[in-house]
């Protein structure tokens, strides 16, 4: 009887760490064994393990980094993807603080700029890291759009201008919408009532293994102390709105 084969389940990471001059950088590992050169942190999932958490070890593991997994990005499956076996790799964006110290199977690990990420990765990763980025160009592109605000290093700033108030407050949910347009125009008519509220987004990631990238609600906030005026006034809205 011939034995079956089967793709080998792995993980990748794309951390991202806040430069000093407040860009966002990636985390890339110089692997010690073959395939050699530069490439994100990552290996395979072990028995018994999910594949947060195999992703989670890998990047302690390759970088000596604590992460935080923000979402999964992509699952990749070409079969010539790794030249050694065949890998399905699925991607987590994750955070982190601190500079990374090469571990396991990495000689080194560094921060790069996106504008440094100019020589090829091992396995697929410089595919990876092209469709990350036209996915970072296009939300924030939507941002923009919606916004008029210019670079934004990330969809939806914590700080900005109009906002620099809000930082040191305490924030609450007034409502959320599923249109962006339909929140500006709530900010405007609070703003044009003298209340101050920022918006934040929430991305929608369906359709697994693959994702669907779209804006889902959108989320009005507003200092604590003016939660209650805000949502009286935001009630005479939706009633006069409704009565049009």
């Amino acid at each position: 009887m011939t034995e079956r084969k089967h793709p080998l389940p792995t993980v990748d990471l794309i951390i991202e760490i806040r430069l000093p001059d407040s860009r966002v950088g990636l985390v890339l590992i110089e692997r010690k064994n073959p395939p050699l050169g530069w490439a994100l942190p990552g290996g395979f999932v072990e028995y018994g393990e999910t594949l947060e958490e195999a992703a989670v070890r890998e990047a302690k593991e390759e970088t000596s980094l604590e992460v935080r997994l923000v979402q999964q990005f992509h699952t990749y499956s070409d079969p010539s993807r790794d030249p050694r076996f065949h890998t399905i790799s699925t991607v987590f964006i994750a955070t982190a603080v601190g500079l990374p110290q090469g571990g396991d199977d990495a000689g080194q690990a560094r921060v790069f700029s996106r504008e440094e990420i100019t020589f090829p990765l091992a396995f697929d990763h410089s595919r990876i890291l092209k469709d990350y980025f036209s996915w970072r160009d296009r939300q924030q592109q939507i941002y923009r759009d919606f916004t008029g605000l210019e670079g934004a290093e990330s969809i939806w700033p914590e700080t900005t201008a109009e906002t620099d108030e809000l930082r040191e407050e305490d924030l609450v949910e007034l409502t959320r919408v599923w249109s962006l347009a339909e929140a500006e125009v709530i900010k405007s008519f609070l703003g044009s009532n003298g209340v101050m509220c920022l918006l934040k987004g929430q991305i929608v990631h369906s359709i697994y293994p693959f994702t669907l990238d779209g804006l889902g609600e959108t989320l009005v906030l507003v200092l604590k102390k003016d939660f209650e005026r805000a949502k009286e006034l935001l009630e005479d809205y939706t009633t006069s709105q409704s009565d049009q």
